[in-house]
């Protein structure tokens, strides 16, 4: 069907055939997509039925999207995605629970020390620290592409308004973690709240859906108040310390994506598994730091009087 004269073929005709095939290549594609997902799910359901109880949880976890991006991600500096070899040997053992070698028989808290205790040992502010993390880094992403990002912004005064829910969040100072105008309208503002939980505490083990949970309690406890006095939209982002994102942060993250993507010019996928990369990095290195973190008493140390911070004036001192 090409129109030929000598050895010339039309330009046009020539594009037309191949997008055809192009098409063709992409039905063909689409119907053995759900083919080879199925024959992965077989796969990865008998690998999960022959393994101890105790890798089953992490090995799930690690199957979600995002959470093997550091694996396969470029080690570049700028953005943070490098670890050393003892970080790399750390990781693979938070991965898959496997016992860690150094660390000490007991928390500076007292308790018994495993992994599973310094993921969420309050002592030495290391749960602080990946919460934090993580707010801060939606934030900036967020002021990218947004209007008006604000990190722990303080919820309005209450005036008498009565909720429904007794759970409902009251207290005069609340605040939540970031909010932001222009994610899903240009003028609504929505506001987030991190929570980032251990899978294997005591209190996720037995939850059929803990991600779930924790979006449910961050709901019962900020929703209606966001709602009713605030008149925005509240989204609760939940993460786990392997990495996995809640449904909510799922959805909430692939909008950033596809902002960044108009921003920057990029493609969606480009933009998509940076964020998740950059989550991902986030969480693993606050959990790293955790896992070898100092508990121990803190050492008060006399600072010197001919020491340099003495040599500035205190009212020079900005922070």
């Amino acid at each position: 069907n090409i129109q030929q004269v000598g050895n010339f073929v039309h330009p046009e005709t020539d594009m037309e055939k191949l997008d055809t095939i192009s098409k063709e290549i992409l039905e063909i594609k689409k119907r053995i997509r759900p083919m080879k997902n199925e024959s992965y799910k077989t796969q990865f359901d008998t690998v999960i039925s022959l393994l101890p109880n105790t890798y089953v949880t992490h090995v799930k976890e690690a199957a979600q999207k995002g959470v093997s991006s550091w694996l396969t991600c470029l080690p570049l500096e700028e953005h943070g995605f490098i670890l050393n070899k003892k970080e790399f040997s750390d990781a693979i053992c938070l991965r898959y629970n496997i016992t860690l070698k150094g660390l000490p028989k007991n928390c500076g808290c007292g308790k018994p020390n495993d992994i599973n205790h310094t993921m969420i040992c309050p002592k030495g502010g290391y749960v602080h620290l990946r919460h934090n993390q993580i707010r801060d880094i939606e934030a900036k992403l967020l002021s990218e592409v947004c209007h008006d990002v604000i990190i722990e912004p303080p919820l309005l005064p209450l005036a008498g308004e009565q909720f429904h829910l007794q759970s409902t969040n009251k207290a005069a100072e609340a605040r939540l973690d970031v909010s932001a105008r222009g994610v899903w309208r240009v003028m609504d503002k929505v506001f987030f709240d991190v929570r980032i939980f251990h899978p294997t505490a005591a209190s996720n083990a037995t939850a059929n859906d803990p991600f779930r949970k924790h979006e449910m309690e961050k709901k019962r406890t900020y929703n209606q108040r966001v709602i009713d006095v605030e008149k925005a939209t509240f989204v609760p982002l939940v993460f786990s310390t392997n990495g996995a994102m809640g449904k909510e942060a799922e959805t909430f993250n692939k909008r950033l994506a596809t902002l960044l993507s108009l921003k920057r010019n990029i493609s969606y996928s480009d933009a998509i598994s940076f964020v998740r990369r950059k989550i991902r990095f986030s969480i693993l290195r606050t959990s790293l730091i955790a896992l070898r973190g100092y508990r121990g008493p803190v050492v008060d140390q006399q600072i010197n009087e001919d020491s340099d911070i003495d040599l500035i004036p205190r009212n020079n001192l900005h922070f």
